[in-house]
């Protein structure tokens, strides 16, 4: 990832890479002198000279703080959703009691079949033997409540 800079040079603004920025950094700054050294005086009062001033710094590199995932939703609808191979049968039961529509959607989203039911305790059953074999997605609606489970029917 190259990062560049922009530096106001006479009244026009350059786009530089971070190289050159840095040389032009430096270049900018006048050079640091160290200070005449004194002689030593003797005694408990005497001064020490004055230490050689440090290189400047590199640069500082920027890093991208990644993305923080977002938490769950706590009003999300459970589901729970089993096929049975050899019934062709699918089971779907979800944590919403009352009524709730239940949508299976193909592989482009659109809804193969749509059953409004009242849930409760016991799973609900639906025929899928009439559907093509492949990945479908189980999309639950208990009033303002919705969740999603990917399911795989056939071989």
């Amino acid at each position: 990832m190259k990062i560049l800079f922009f530096i106001l040079c006479g009244g026009v603004l350059a786009l530089v890479p971070p190289a050159a920025h840095a040389q032009a950094k430096a270049a900018a700054k006048p050079p640091i002198k160290a200070a005449p050294a004194k002689p030593l005086a003797a005694g408990p009062m005497a001064t020490k000279p004055a230490a050689a001033p440090e290189a400047p710094a590199a640069p500082i590199a920027h890093v991208a703080l990644a993305p923080a995932t977002p938490a769950a939703d706590p009003t999300a609808l459970k589901i729970k959703a089993e096929v049975n191979p050899t019934t062709r049968q699918l089971a779907v039961h979800t944590n919403a009691p009352g009524p709730t529509t239940i949508e299976v959607n193909d592989a482009t989203g659109r809804p193969v079949l749509t059953r409004n039911v009242m849930a409760g305790a016991k799973p609900i059953e639906l025929n899928v033997s009439q559907l093509p074999a492949g990945y479908y997605v189980v999309h639950c609606t208990a009033g303002l409540r919705t969740g999603m489970r990917r399911v795989h029917l056939g071989d």
